[in-house]
C-alpha cells in the first residue's frame, strides 16, 4: 500500500485525545438537548463535565458527552424512558470506546482507490507478519475484509 504514516500517525493520535471540549451552549446547540435539561442530566449522573484547572470556568463537556448525549436523545426520541436511554447509550458508549482503541492501536496504512478507500489494520496472529487484514470501502458497495500479502516498502 501506499504509505501515508504521517497521516495515519495524525489520526491515531486524534484517536487517542480524550481532551475535545465544548461548552454547555455548544453541547445544547450542537444536540438539540437544552442546557437545563443537561444540568438536570449532570445532577442525575448521566452525563458530567469534564474538570477544570481553575473552579469557577464554565462547564465544559467531551466529544465522548457529545455523542452520549445524541444517543441519549435518539433513544428517547424513539420512546424510551430517561433512565433506559441512558443504560442503551452507555451500552454503546462502550462500543464506541473500543473502536476508538481499534483505529488507535491497529490502523497502519490507508490507500485511495477508486470511489473508496482501503485501510490496512495489518497482521493476523498466528498468519505470516506479510498477512494484513484490509479492510475495503468503495462506493455504495457493502465493506468488505480482505486477507492481503503486503509487501514492505
Amino acid at each position: 500500500m501506499n504509505s501515508e504514516f504521517d497521516f495515519i500517525q495524525r489520526v491515531k493520535a486524534i484517536a487517542k485525545q480524550e481532551k475535545f471540549v465544548l461548552g454547555i451552549g455548544e453541547l445544547a446547540t450542537a444536540t438539540g438537548v437544552s442546557q437545563r435539561q443537561l444540568r438536570y442530566w449532570e445532577t442525575k449522573g448521566y452525563i458530567q463535565a469534564e474538570h477544570t484547572a481553575k473552579t469557577h470556568q464554565h462547564r465544559k463537556y467531551s466529544y465522548f458527552t457529545l455523542m452520549k448525549v445524541y444517543m441519549i436523545q435518539s433513544y428517547m426520541t424513539s420512546g424510551f424512558t430517561l433512565n433506559a436511554a441512558v443504560e442503551k447509550a452507555e451500552q454503546h458508549e462502550e462500543m464506541a470506546q473500543a473502536l476508538r482503541r481499534l483505529i488507535g492501536e491497529r490502523l497502519l496504512d490507508f490507500r485511495n482507490i477508486t470511489e473508496g478507500y482501503e485501510l490496512d489494520f495489518g497482521q493476523i496472529e498466528g498468519l505470516a507478519a506479510s498477512q494484513h487484514l484490509i479492510l475495503v470501502l468503495q462506493g455504495r458497495q457493502p465493506v468488505k475484509f480482505e486477507l492481503r500479502a503486503v509487501v514492505p516498502e
